[in-house]
């Protein structure tokens, strides 16, 4: 081969769509509540709570992670198995000071928003636990904010889900597993 030819690379191969889902989302903390739909309710606005896992599994406990596309790489819209394709959503927030702490927030179910999507898309990030990981919202995401990531409002069954500021110190409460819903036969 000559030094002035250039040795061309094949273009890499297609990947197929990768398997995000379904999983049922189980706290690492306490009794191991999963994120549920509140009362299996398929309306825009329904509440994201901590309930203990169903038998059998319902859709209202299921959830995929739906790539956000090529405008916001790294981020994923956390949809319910439900048949409504409504998202995870935290309630927007703006401090009235900026300095201020941030106070946890509640998640609800709405439909994609083009116009919400900091408040709609999600990323994982890595707890000290093998296999447990924190859900951290795109809103409070650049370096100068504390992240907010996805914890219950309480230990007792259906407590709020609600995202609040990260903590390394007591992360086993902002901790989540991932179980695969495997097919039946």
């Amino acid at each position: 081969m000559s030094t002035l030819q250039k040795d061309v690379s094949p273009a890499a191969p297609r990947m197929d769509p990768l398997d995000l889902g379904p999983y049922v989302i189980r706290h690492l903390a306490g009794s191991h509540y999963v994120l549920d739909v509140f009362q299996n309710n398929a309306a825009a606005g329904t509440k994201v709570i901590g309930y203990s896992r169903n038998s059998p599994n319902t859709s209202n406990q299921q959830w995929m992670f739906v790539a956000a596309g090529a405008e916001n790489p790294g981020w994923w819209y956390l949809q319910t198995k439900m048949s409504s394709n409504l998202v995870v959503t935290l309630e927007p927030y703006t401090p009235i000071e900026p300095n201020l702490p941030l106070e946890p927030r509640p998640l609800f179910m709405m439909p994609k928003d083009p116009k919400q999507t900091e408040y709609q898309l999600w990323c994982l990030q890595s707890t000290e636990k093998l296999g447990y990981w924190y859900i951290q919202n795109k809103a409070h995401s650049s370096n100068s904010q504390t992240p907010m990531v996805i914890q219950l409002s309480g230990t007792q069954s259906a407590a709020p889900a609600m995202a609040g500021p990260i903590s390394f110190i007591e992360f086993e409460k902002q901790a989540w597993g991932f179980v695969p819903m495997l097919p039946l036969g």
